[in-house]
């Protein structure tokens, strides 16, 4: 029997893959915070996410974080890793819970061995999960706090499917590469303009409208790549 998920990049696989993948696929949690796994670390499982976001981020050199690219319901973390030297190249963290279908590494790696067609779609994942790589370092050096975080919140919203979601200052700091202070003043400013609402948490998209005219051209960039095309030719 044909296995089904609403991860979309599962949902192009050949039905051939679905059965192959699908009685080792495990349902879980992913809770706010939590690290998947963490840069120079073994990967124990390759995550197709289904709902909420994981960010992939890394340190930079005075002890921050930045996020390189945003990983949603249209996306597998940890493939390219497991199926070449196993180490995590990132810190994969989630940002607004959801869930997931994980696999082993182990079964992963024996699954491409059998079936070989598993591995392009796949791997074409990882081109997309690259583009966002080049165009979050344009972002990070060429933006200002307000463009990036508009930039994000967008992205979140089109990836959730929904103009509402709890994610803390400190997270978004991280996300972003700044100081939390920085994150509420930004917010404050979207919030004043009518953009946003957002209460200890919780962050409400009043004006996707505006939050695009303010946004930085990443937005319509990464939309473009990233959420435009329908799954079967984000991934053949």
């Amino acid at each position: 029997m044909q296995f089904i998920s609403p991860n979309e990049l599962l949902t192009a696989l050949p039905a051939v893959i679905n059965e192959r993948l699908g009685p080792h696929l495990q349902r879980v949690r992913l809770e706010a915070g939590r690290i998947l796994f963490d840069v120079g670390a073994t990967i124990d499982y390759a995550y197709f996410i289904r709902s909420g976001i994981v960010s992939l981020l890394l340190d930079t050199e005075n002890g921050d974080s930045v996020e390189v690219a945003m990983a949603g319901p249209d996306s597998v973390i940890g493939f390219l890793e497991i199926v070449t030297k196993n180490e995590a190249l990132f810190r994969a963290q989630v940002q607004i819970a959801g869930e997931a279908l994980r696999i082993s590494a182990r079964v992963l790696q024996a699954a491409i061995k059998q079936e070989s067609q598993i591995y392009l779609p796949l791997l074409g994942h990882s081109h997309i999960l690259n583009k966002q790589f080049v165009q979050a370092v344009a972002c990070h050096h060429f933006h200002n706090i307000n463009q990036r975080l508009a930039r994000w919140l967008l992205l979140a919203r089109d990836r959730t499917r929904d103009g509402a979601f709890k994610i803390t200052h400190e997270a978004i700091a991280h996300i972003l590469g700044v100081s939390r202070s920085g994150v509420s003043s930004a917010a404050g400013q979207l919030q004043t303009k009518g953009l946003i609402h957002y209460a200890r948490g919780p962050i409400t998209l009043l004006d996707p409208g505006g939050l695009e005219a303010l946004s930085c051209e990443c937005y319509r960039i990464l939309s473009r790549t990233i959420m435009s095309l329908p799954p079967s030719d984000k991934f053949g």
